[in-house]
């Protein structure tokens, strides 16, 4: 009996002792090791969205570095229509070619006191007064010249006021000739602290 009793006993201690060092085993080295391949798992799905998004931000950067002669030259026509000075004498050769390129005479050309832009802080208005006289339709694609994409200058024209120009028997149009008094804008950025643009003539 006793023998039985004490193998009994035995088996249960060994069956206890099993079950501890199975707990043990878990707490000590199955669940930390479980933890941490959890852990290694969430870092590795951020890293790989963290490459994703480097690898759509790198692609980006390259088409825009292929695009870098075309965005340049954007930036050249920009900077070209706010020049850092008045730039009056080559704007008024502008004004004069443009209305030569289409039979337009242009005269009368003043220019006023460069005024700040409230709007838009360290950009100056040049005010400019002018007469255009030719047809309506010459006139029509003066001002399309004036405000046209080609016109490298940033103007903006304010007033536009038609008359009865001189009367010209030599048009093979018969078309009347008219006169219009434009008031625009030119549009100056000098460097910061600068203060107004001087306006020269030459």
């Amino acid at each position: 009996m006793r023998t039985r009793h004490a193998d009994r006993l035995w088996v249960i201690a060994g069956a206890v002792v099993v079950a501890l060092l199975g707990a043990v085993t878990w707490l000590l080295l199955v669940n930390p090791q479980h933890t941490e391949a959890a852990d290694l798992e969430e870092q590795t799905e951020a890293a790989t969205a963290q490459v994703t998004q480097l690898r759509k931000r790198n692609a980006e950067l390259a088409a825009d570095q292929a695009k870098i002669g075309e965005l340049t030259k954007q930036y050249d026509a920009l900077a070209a229509a706010l020049p850092p000075d008045s730039g009056v004498p080559e704007f008024l050769r502008q004004l004069q070619a443009s209305g030569n390129a289409v039979d337009v005479e242009v005269s009368g050309i003043t220019v006023g006191v460069p005024a700040e832009e409230k709007t838009s802080p360290g950009v100056w208005a040049l005010p400019i007064q002018l007469n255009a006289e030719g047809t309506a339709k010459r006139l029509g694609a003066f001002l399309q010249l004036l405000q046209g994409a080609d016109q490298k200058r940033a103007v903006l024209i304010e007033t536009a006021n038609v008359s009865a120009g001189d009367s010209d028997d030599n048009e093979s149009d018969a078309a009347p000739q008219m006169l219009l008094n434009l008031g625009i804008k030119a549009f100056v950025a000098p460097p910061p602290g600068a203060g107004a643009p001087k306006v020269t003539a030459d």
